[in-house]
């Protein structure tokens, strides 16, 4: 009798003790669980929260309080010196000190920079903003300028399309006095009338409709515009290029636009506006740094 006591004291130890062994496991798979659903919790908070600052953040800069807006730029020079700072490029930068805006509106840019190359968008805006703040951009376009590394300079005046020398004393008929000693060539294609001189290193061209309907309603005459930017060029200078210049002035009226291209060493600099003589002010303003 002794002995049946003492097997089954011990069978019930025996149970008891794994019952007990398989409640501690039961345990351990729950606390095994319990960080990973605390994880995914955790994920899902931070990814809600960002969602919030992120949309807070774009709020904020939709209304013009960016950080960096604190202390915008006010002046031009002012304009130009933090440029200097903002463009992360290895070439050589070539910025104008002045670019024409209307009486009372503040100049400011946004930037594109690589080793090789950079692009600055002058805006003018009724107020100061920031260099690549949110609401620089909301600004009218005033002007483009842009600076390309090429692998040599006889790369680099390839890259520019368009120059001729233009020898009007071979066609006699087709020339058109512009004054200051510069006579224009004269052509006509397919809708487009052209205007071909030469100054210096620089070859001009000038495109505009043959019909009146397409005429930019601004410079409606052709010669007259050709004149006037013959005139300012005989005041003002140009850039000097090392070999070639163009410039390409779009006298449409849905397609206006002038683009004013120059190699220096290995080196292509573009100023580009709606406006020529904007186009012209800003390039003849432009100044290595």
């Amino acid at each position: 009798m002794k002995i049946r006591k003492v097997i089954g004291i011990n069978i019930l130890l025996i149970l008891l003790i794994g019952l007990s062994g398989c409640g501690n496991k039961t345990s351990q798979n729950n606390d095994n669980k319990q960080p990973i659903s605390n994880q995914t919790q955790n994920n899902s908070t931070v990814q809600i929260d960002n969602g919030v600052q992120n949309n807070t953040a774009m709020s904020n800069v939709s209304k013009g309080s960016h950080p960096s807006q604190s202390n915008p730029p006010k002046t031009q020079k002012d304009v130009i010196n933090k440029l200097s700072s903002v463009l992360n490029t290895n070439v050589p930068k070539m910025l104008p000190t002045d670019v024409p805006v209307d009486n009372g509106d503040y100049l400011t840019a946004t930037t594109v920079s690589e080793k090789w190359n950079y692009k600055v968008n002058f805006y003018q805006n009724i107020q100061p903003e920031d260099i690549d703040s949110a609401t620089a951009a909301k600004g009218k376009l005033v002007a483009t300028v842009e600076g390309t590394e090429y692998k040599n300079a006889a790369s680099a005046k390839e890259a520019i399309n368009g120059y001729s020398q233009v020898d009007t004393s071979k066609y006699p008929d087709m020339d058109v006095d512009l004054g200051h000693n510069i006579k224009a060539l004269a052509d006509a294609g397919m809708g487009h009338g052209y205007l071909t001189w030469n100054e210096g290193r620089w070859c001009i061209r000038l495109d505009s409709p043959n019909d009146s309907a397409y005429k930019n309603e601004e410079y409606p005459d052709s010669k007259k515009l050709a004149e006037k930017i013959v005139e300012y060029l005989n005041n003002y200078m140009l850039p000097a290029p090392e070999k070639i210049g163009v410039i390409s002035v779009n006298n449409w009226n849905n397609l206006n636009g002038t683009t004013i291209k120059w190699q220096y060493n290995q080196m292509v600099y573009t100023v580009w506006s709606q406006d020529p003589m904007t186009a012209l002010k800003t390039a003849v303003a432009m100044n290595l740094l």
